[in-house]
């Protein structure tokens, strides 16, 4: 035995081999309560409400609410079309006029729900039965009466991202926008220009003298086409994006003057529960009396603000607007969503009721 054995107490030797049994016990004992902590965490603080069970995560096409509502006023591309919403035989007939327009009473029917906070909508939204009546912008007819009325019409909308955006971005809501059928991202331009309080039109190719030479675009309407291959254009045309009030026609100069090919138009406008605004860009134009005929409401513009598309020559229709607005008590311009034309008719606005006008959107007019 060693000497250092003969020193040691006796009993000793023997406790080491115990204490390292402890210490492996307890650190088991620990990884057990840490792994048994951490799963109860990850359950309580991690979004799993089926507790890892496997799982699989599939895509469901969009419920009733996101779809499009049948009818005119809401159709999308590739939907098949519904029946059109018929034109109310209670609404109050409009009265010819001697500048080619006429008027429209709100009727009864779907309720228009609007902001409440938008002071503009000084009038309590009526019940409407068309897209016209429904999409039509109130306003306090009370605070601009006895002051001579101008409306703007800025068309050429959703084909460039960028002209759309400023326009949008600078434009009152009381001009009209008018949308070209052909441009991307339709719906979401068009909702942002509602909710903003714009007036929306539909841009409709039509066909010129010079047709095919100069093409307005596909699915034009024309003179040579059949009724029901107008209609089914029509129908393309009208579907691209809803809550418009109307139609404009972009270029037409000779479907303009065709009163067979117009009146299969004016007669869709009708059955639809839809104005319709004639540029007047074509003198040769029979549409407005096709209008006036069918008792489609309708107007045709006094002006073409931006032909020259200089700025000195857009402000000079702008004065001739005026005039025209102070010796008829009405006037409406017509002007394309270039960069010039937003930001010059967007500076006009700005004084305009302190120089005693009233900036009003389409269906004001459409009501006088």
């Amino acid at each position: 035995m060693a000497a250092n054995d003969l020193k040691k107490p006796l009993g000793q030797s023997k406790k080491a081999p115990l204490l390292t049994a402890k210490r492996f016990m307890l650190a088991s004992v620990g990884l057990l309560l840490t792994l048994v902590v951490g799963l109860a965490g990850w359950l309580i603080f991690t979004d799993q409400p089926n507790g890892g069970y496997p799982m699989k995560i599939v895509a469901l096409p969009d419920g009733p609410a996101n779809q499009a509502m049948i009818g005119i006023d809401g159709i999308r591309p590739g939907i098949k079309p519904g029946v059109p919403e018929a034109l109310s035989t209670s609404v109050r007939r409009p009265q010819n006029s001697n500048n080619g327009s006429s008027g429209f009473t709100p009727n009864s029917g779907e309720i228009r729900v609007l902001d409440p906070a938008d002071p503009s909508l000084a009038n309590p939204p009526g019940r409407a039965s068309t897209p016209l009546e429904k999409n039509a912008r109130q306003i306090n007819s009370e605070a601009i009466a006895g002051l001579p009325k101008i409306a703007i019409i800025v068309d050429g909308l959703g084909l460039s991202q960028t002209t759309t955006q400023e326009a949008l971005s600078l434009l009152p809501p009381d001009i009209s926008l008018a949308f070209a059928p052909y441009g991307n991202g339709l719906d979401r331009w068009t909702s942002k220009a509602r909710a903003q309080g714009h007036e929306l039109l539909v841009q409709i190719p039509l066909e010129p003298f010079d047709y095919p030479n100069n093409d307005p675009g596909p699915h034009t309407l024309l003179t040579s086409a059949t009724s029901e291959d107008n209609q089914k254009n029509l129908d393309w045309l009208l579907h691209r994006f809803d809550s418009y009030i109307g139609i404009m026609n972009y270029m037409g100069a000779r479907f303009t003057a065709d009163e067979l090919a117009g009146g299969d138009l004016v007669r869709e406008l009708a059955s639809r529960g839809l104005a319709y605004v004639d540029n007047g860009a074509s003198g040769r134009s029979r549409m407005n009396d096709l209008a006036n005929n069918m008792n489609v409401p309708n107007l045709r513009a006094d002006y073409i603000i931006d032909a020259r598309g200089r700025s000195q020559d857009i402000e000079t229709r702008l004065v001739q607007l005026e005039t025209l607005a102070q010796e008829k008590g009405r006037a409406l311009g017509v002007a394309t969503a270039f960069p010039i034309s937003v930001r010059t008719i967007a500076t006009w606005t700005q004084d305009l009721r302190q120089r005693g006008f009233a900036l009003v959107p389409v269906t004001t007019l459409l009501k006088e």
